[in-house]
């Protein structure tokens, strides 16, 4: 897998690793972000097993989360 590129699906510290062939990322807001890969994706993670992406198509979701202090939704990143 050294030719396959390297998206990190989260900015902490406890970090899920797409890598692919090749990927576009086609859509973006404020919670999702939506990919095309190219080839055989694969989700690396410390904590489970490696995933398979089975479609050409990936849709990546931050969790949203209740702030009571702030009175915001803000995105989680456990």
């Amino acid at each position: 897998m050294s030719d396959y590129k390297e998206y990190c699906l989260e900015k902490t510290s406890n970090q899920h690793i797409l890598k692919a062939p090749g990927y576009k990322v086609i859509e973006k807001d404020g919670s999702t972000e939506t990919f095309k890969i190219s080839g055989d994706g694969f989700i690396f993670h410390n904590e489970h097993h490696l995933l398979r992406v089975e479609s050409e198509y990936f849709v990546k979701y931050i969790q949203q989360e209740y702030n009571p202090i702030t009175k915001l939704i803000e995105n989680a990143y456990d």
